[in-house]
């Protein structure tokens, strides 16, 4: 605008030559300016500016970041702040305009999305700085390279302890099934009985009441669990932004969680057309650590899986009787007769739970009033597989297998329940 000013004395000029100087005394004193606004300007690499973040960043979900500048200066900043995130990272906002105050410091916010579990890399944050004058900006950039780690949803974890405070959770109601005089865990003190065994006497509150007391003690329901994951093609399919798998590995790191709160042994074995990782059952939080790595790495591919060689890897190193959690997909009985007679074996000798994902897409094609020739051949196909699904499915049931075919949202809580009404029964 400034030089635009001097364009008026410029066009009077072939009638006054003095008007001639005078623009180009406006545009020298515009030039001055400009120099002197960027000069009072900070130089962007000198700004002060952290990334905050949460070191496990939790797939498919809102994850929180925050630009954090201090101004180290004497007058205040204005400035554009625009963060380097992996490609595939959604963010809700690219650029963030951000003033801080002289001596403070201010946060710019916004919302990643991973897209895929992995290791990525933030890179660095690009800054522009506005002049005191409002005539100039300075662009730059301010080295913040930095790990992005992508698990599994931890966040279902956080809202899962929250719950249980609350009384919310998966297992509310689930009590510890008791069974007088056996186990290990202290239950309760009771007068002493003819028919008690005299080891249960406790002696210290027998002196302290003067008549015998028994200490009971409740059942330790601890039991092995192995979750199995099926990582071939059929779960590279996406619902809702994320593969089958990934919803798979979510609930799968869920089930973890609580399994091992509740004292169980925890194992994990991912396949496709070769075992792709396998962590021996154990107890601890040291087991979920790992549990939640070997999660975070497994990938989808577009093999098919080869589930007696998966099942017979399993079998080979895991003799005792188990709880088997397998998450897979099937489309009919034929294409799942590999899946069938593997499995079948497997439940020979412990209790096998499939945990298969409904395909809302598909069974809304199914239910569709059709309006053209294409959308009645489209729901006369979706119904067929739909009830080919079905009868593949109730083969598994004939077969002893328990299973679960619920929609992607219900899988972590259906999963969770028919968990612990296993362990109940004591199956």
């Amino acid at each position: 605008m400034l030089f635009l000013a001097a364009a008026v004395p410029l066009a009077l000029a072939d009638l006054v030559s003095a008007f001639a100087a005078l623009a180009l005394a406006a545009m020298v004193i515009a030039l001055a300016l400009a120099v002197i606004d960027f000069r009072a300007t900070p130089r962007p690499a000198a700004v002060d500016v952290e990334r905050v973040a949460e070191p496990q960043l939790s797939i498919g979900v809102r994850n929180r970041v925050t630009l954090r500048v201090r101004n180290r200066f004497s007058r205040p900043l204005r400035l554009v702040l625009r963060d380097t995130v992996p490609d595939s990272f959604d963010v809700d906002r690219r650029a963030i305009a951000l003033p801080v105050a002289p001596g403070g410091e201010g946060d710019a916010t916004y919302a990643a999305r991973p897209r895929f579990r992995g290791s990525f890399r933030f890179g660095d944050v690009y800054l522009r700085l506005r002049g005191p004058l409002d005539l100039v900006e300075r662009q730059g950039h301010v080295p913040a390279d930095a790990p992005a780690n992508v698990y599994p949803d931890l966040q279902e974890i956080r809202r899962y302890e929250v719950s249980l405070r609350r009384g919310l959770a998966y297992d509310a109601g689930q009590r510890r099934a008791r069974i007088p005089g056996a186990g290990s865990l202290f239950e309760r003190l009771r007068e002493y009985q003819p028919d008690d065994d005299p080891r249960s006497i406790s002696w210290a509150a027998t002196a302290r009441r003067g008549r015998p007391i028994s200490v009971e003690y409740e059942t330790e329901r601890q039991q092995r669990i192995l979750i199995l994951l099926d990582a071939g093609r059929m779960m590279s399919s996406t619902l809702g932004g994320l593969t089958k798998l990934d919803h798979a590995v979510n609930t799968a790191l869920m089930l973890a969680y609580v399994a091992i709160a509740k004292g169980d042994e925890v194992g994990l074995m991912g396949f496709a057309d070769a075992v792709r990782s396998y962590q021996v059952p154990r107890r601890g939080r040291r087991q979920f650590l790992h549990l939640t790595e070997d999660l975070r790495r497994l990938e989808v591919t577009t093999t098919e899986p080869d589930y007696r060689a998966a099942f017979e890897f399993l079998r080979a190193r895991s003799a005792r009787r188990a709880l088997v959690v397998l998450f897979t997909d099937i489309v009919d009985e034929e294409a799942s007769r590999a899946l069938v007679a593997a499995i079948t074996r497997l439940a020979g000798n412990n209790l096998v739970l499939c945990c298969l994902l409904q395909d809302p897409q598909l069974a809304e094609t199914a239910t569709r009033e059709p309006r053209s020739s294409r959308e009645l051949y489209e729901r006369v196909v979706a119904a067929d597989v739909l009830e080919a699904r079905a009868r593949a499915l109730a083969l598994l049931r004939r077969r002893g297998v328990h299973a679960i075919d619920v929609s992607a949202e219900r899988l972590t809580v259906a999963t969770i329940q028919r968990y612990l009404e296993l362990k109940k029964r004591f199956l």
